[in-house]
């Protein structure tokens, strides 16, 4: 155990009394060399607490910077790959736009793909990132921006072709070309002599002949807008597909359809009977184009 005591003048007196002995060690130290061997314990604890201050900081920022350039790394890889998605996205669309104007089979079937991103497009962004382990903020940055308007403008490019296609799909649906009926046809479209009386009337449509009762089904998607007895017509249906188109079925048996109902390609919508002006069970078909008639044929699949 050390004591410390205080005697008169400049100096101090470290005493050291052992547990085990009974004889007392003692020393007398001067105070200015007390002070001094403080000064210097103090320093040397400061400095020592630097030092392991700056080793512990040294040791935390530099395994940050490892985690910050792992990060990084990762960054531009993915700013890399993000980028060659967005070029082979580009391909396709460009592909899929020059395939849907085309207006035949055999163009289709000819198309070998084109477009894609131009030059400038890769480069402005490839050039920050070809060999680079890092990017700066301002670069990551711009390069993120590019690619946030390259998604924009890829998004409204994708709703136009959506639109389009959903266009085209409405289009083909109303076009009435599948054939109402199997059957023999036995009038044609145009001039024809009357079966009526003597002399010779245009025929608006044509007429197919079958057992009575046979089905009838939709030539194309649409709404009914008549169905009940017209006349000459017998039992009418009239169907508007949409884009000007509209097709009559007449002479039906029965009708299984009502005013306003939504019919599919292809659905029965009645059956085939000999009402109104008919000499025998046929069905009178029709299609018109803005209200004017047009022959059949030139519409309905070639079978």
């Amino acid at each position: 155990m050390a004591k410390l005591s205080k005697r008169e003048g400049k100096y101090f007196t470290l005493m050291f009394i052992p547990h085990n002995e009974q004889k007392v060690y003692s020393y007398r130290v001067s105070s200015p060399l007390m002070i001094f061997v403080g000064l210097i314990f103090m320093v040397t604890i400061g400095v020592c607490s630097f030092v392991i201050t700056r080793q512990i900081n040294y040791k935390i920022t530099t395994r940050a910077n490892m985690r910050f350039a792992e990060k990084n790394a990762f960054f531009v890889q993915e700013l890399g790959k993000t980028h060659a998605a967005f070029q082979r996205v580009a391909k396709i669309e460009d592909e899929l736009r020059a395939m849907l104007k085309m207006k035949s089979k055999k163009e289709l079937l000819k198309f070998k793909g084109a477009g894609g991103p131009t030059p400038a497009d890769q480069a402005r962004l490839m050039q920050s990132l070809s060999n680079r382990a890092t990017l700066t903020p301002k670069e990551f940055a711009k390069n993120l921006l590019f690619l946030r308007k390259n998604a924009q403008v890829r998004m409204e490019s994708y709703r136009e072709l959506q639109k389009y296609i959903v266009t085209q799909r409405s289009l083909i649906a109303a076009r009435p070309n599948s054939w109402p009926v199997r059957g023999w046809i036995t009038s044609r479209f145009g001039p024809r002599r009357s079966p009526f009386f003597r002399g010779t009337t245009f025929h608006h449509g044509i007429d197919i002949a079958n057992e009575e009762g046979t089905s009838i089904k939709a030539a194309a998607d649409g709404i009914v807008t008549c169905s009940g007895w017209e006349g000459g017509y017998g039992k009418l249906t009239v169907i508007d597909h949409g884009y000007g188109y509209s097709t009559r079925y007449g002479h039906l048996k029965r009708s299984l359809v009502n005013i306003g109902q939504r019919v599919r390609r292809g659905q029965v919508i009645g059956f085939m009977g000999n009402t109104g002006r008919s000499t025998a069970p046929h069905l009178h078909f029709e299609i018109r184009v803005n209200g004017i008639p047009v022959n059949p044929l030139k519409h309905l699949k070639q079978k």
